[in-house]
C-alpha cells in the first residue's frame, strides 16, 4: 500500500529537517568554538595548547584595546614603560571587559611568570633589555598595522614562554592579529 504525500506536506518535511540539521549545526559549532584544535592525545602537548590559548587572550585584550582606540579618537592607551603594562593597563582596560588573567600567557599563569608587555609607552626607563626595544613606542590608529600592542614577556637570556629551547612566543598587532614567532623577535618588532 503506497502513501501519497501532497506538496504541502512534503515541503513542511523538508522544513522541519533543514531546521533540525541547522540546530544541530549550530550546536555543534558554539560548542566547539571556543576549543582548540583537536589533537590525538599522544601527540598533543601542553604547551601547544599553551599557545592557542595565548592567541585567543591576545586577541581578545586586541578587541578590548581597538574599542579604547575607538572611543579615543584613534589612540590606543599609553603607559609610562613597557614594565607597566598590568599596573597601568589593567585599570583601563577593566571597563571594555579586560580581566587581570587576560594580561597574563596561560604558560606564565602556571608558573607565576610575567605578564604581557604592552608596546605603547612613553619610555623604556630603567629597563636595559632587549635593546632592540625603541625607546618610545606610541601606538595610534594610523600606526602601520603590523605594529606590535602586545607580545609575551621576553626574559634575557631565557627561551619565550612556549618553548623550552628557543625564543618561542605570540605577538598581538594594531590590526588585531596574533602571530607566533620562534625565533629572535627582534627581526619582527615593529
Amino acid at each position: 500500500m503506497h502513501r501519497t504525500i501532497d506538496n504541502r506536506t512534503a515541503v513542511r518535511w523538508i522544513a522541519v529537517t533543514l531546521g533540525a540539521v541547522v540546530a544541530v549545526a549550530i550546536a555543534v559549532w558554539t560548542g566547539l568554538e571556543d576549543r582548540p584544535p583537536e589533537q590525538p592525545e599522544s601527540t598533543a602537548k601542553p604547551a601547544d595548547r599553551a599557545v592557542e590559548v595565548c592567541a585567543r587572550r591576545l586577541a581578545a585584550v586586541g578587541l578590548a584595546l581597538a574599542a579604547y582606540a575607538q572611543d579615543h579618537d584613534g589612540f590606543y592607551p599609553v603607559t609610562t614603560t613597557p614594565a607597566a603594562t598590568y599596573n597601568e593597563l589593567l585599570p583601563v582596560l577593566a571597563s571594555y571587559g579586560v580581566s587581570e588573567r587576560e594580561l597574563l600567557c596561560p604558560v606564565s599563569e602556571r608558573t607565576g611568570g610575567p605578564f604581557y608587555v604592552y608596546h605603547s609607552y612613553l619610555r623604556r626607563g630603567d629597563i636595559e633589555w632587549p635593546k632592540w626595544m625603541a625607546e618610545q613606542h606610541v601606538v595610534t590608529g594610523e600606526s602601520p598595522p603590523d605594529t606590535w600592542l602586545m607580545a609575551d614577556a621576553l626574559i634575557k637570556d631565557d627561551p619565550g614562554p612556549h618553548s623550552e629551547t628557543q625564543k618561542a612566543f605570540n605577538y598581538l598587532c594594531v590590526d588585531g592579529s596574533v602571530h607566533f614567532r620562534s625565533g629572535a623577535p627582534r627581526m619582527v618588532y615593529k
